[in-house]
């Protein structure tokens, strides 16, 4: 089983439950996610750019962990030891690395060559930003992927709807996979979980017209982006429940509800397939946008989007409240990738990555992504 949870007055959720059965239950509060802020996912996926400069590769590379006096802040990892060149990568603070060679930069500064420990990724990063530890690490054997052509400035933000045969730039891989896997930090339930059967929704207590135009409008979106299933309303043989009530009553028809969320979701699967959840909408204290939000954000993760996160604020699955009642294009672009057939329930994090290398070689070229504003060199204040 596995819940989520919105409380509409914090800037976090408050709770992710993941529960696998036979496998005793893991619970995951809203303390424990503030205390540990950084996500593995949010490394870089992969790099083929970064160049050959500087001393030879030791024999056994360096551990280290990159380092910001903004512990919110994108790191840089660029493809060659300068801020002039392109950073089509990028880490935050505490992430792992293996210092693979270093070299004294025109601007003064050492600058490493590294390796990111979860994903592979190669690039360059200023020495300010790195903090070498005393261990020797073992070379991790994720494979690692080309992201596209990347234009000369990173776009976090891509703005192209996602095809079948389009290739997924970097800033896509990365938050699918920060997004789409179970669990934190490595552990064995950070696998994708995906439905393979009709969804099929049962409406009841006490929804507004506009509450039905709303789930209306998001099957609708859902239905359009993907592959292997549909979803509809169905009040006679249900897989899933929509319970539209006051909070308040929540527990009586969830007992696994967690007090003060306004949407609250709680799934089943058997082997990460999903094949039951129960979805609760808050019909007190909220607006009716607010609501309307609640609905689209909770269906969506139900269906095994189950990460949040602080990278984009127009998201479905930002951190922070916001309330947007329509996806954006990194949202659609993720939950399509869930169920393209090649993504399939139980994957890993590593077997993922090698899916989306082989697709993204498949490929043909796609039309690069709008641009907009690059992560800064935080120490710079500007690249």
């Amino acid at each position: 089983m596995l819940g989520f949870g919105n409380h509409i007055r914090r800037l976090n959720f408050l709770s992710i439950f993941l529960t696998a059965m036979p496998q005793p239950a893991l619970t995951r509060t809203h303390n424990w996610l503030l205390t540990n802020p950084r996500r593995l996912a949010q490394v870089a996926i992969a790099t083929t750019a970064a160049l050959t400069i500087g001393h030879a590769l030791p024999a056994e590379a360096q551990p280290a962990r990159l380092t910001s006096r903004n512990p919110n802040s994108t790191i840089n990892v660029r493809t060659a030891p300068t801020t002039q060149s392109a950073a089509p990568n990028y880490g935050i603070a505490g992430d792992r690395v293996e210092i693979l060679s270093q070299t004294s930069g025109s601007d003064g500064y050492t600058w490493y060559r590294v390796r990111f420990v979860a994903s592979g990724v190669q690039g360059w990063v200023r020495g300010d930003f790195v903090v070498p530890l005393a261990a020797t690490a073992v070379r991790p054997t994720l494979p690692s992927i080309a992201p596209p052509e990347p234009s000369p400035i990173a776009s976090p933000r891509p703005t192209v709807s996602p095809t079948p045969t389009a290739r997924y730039t970097t800033e896509q891989i990365n938050y699918f996979l920060e997004i789409a896997l179970g669990a934190e930090f490595g552990s064995s339930d950070a696998v994708i979980r995906k439905w393979n059967a009709p969804i099929r929704i049962r409406v009841t207590g006490r929804p507004t017209s506009e509450d039905m135009r709303s789930l209306q409008a998001v099957i609708r979106d859902l239905n359009g982006l993907v592959q292997g299933t549909s979803l509809s309303i169905d009040n006679n043989n249900s897989n899933v429940e929509m319970v539209f009530a006051p909070e308040s009553e929540f527990r009586r028809y969830e007992p696994n509800y967690q007090p003060t969320n306004m949407g609250f979701g709680w799934i089943w699967w058997n082997q990460n397939t999903l094949n039951r959840a129960r979805i609760l909408i808050s019909t007190t204290g909220i607006t009716q946008q607010e609501r309307s939000h609640l609905i689209r954000e909770e269906l969506t993760q139900s269906l095994g989007l189950m990460q949040d996160s602080y990278r984009y604020p127009d998201s479905m699955f930002y951190q922070g409240w916001t309330d947007p009642t329509q996806f954006s294009a990194i949202d659609r672009t993720v939950i399509s990738m869930l169920y393209r057939p090649e993504i399939r329930a139980g994957m890993t994090r590593s077997q993922v990555v090698r899916v989306l290398q082989s697709l993204n070689v498949a490929a043909p070229t796609a039309t690069a992504p709008a641009t907009s504003n690059q992560p800064l060199d935080f120490s710079l204040g500007a690249p």
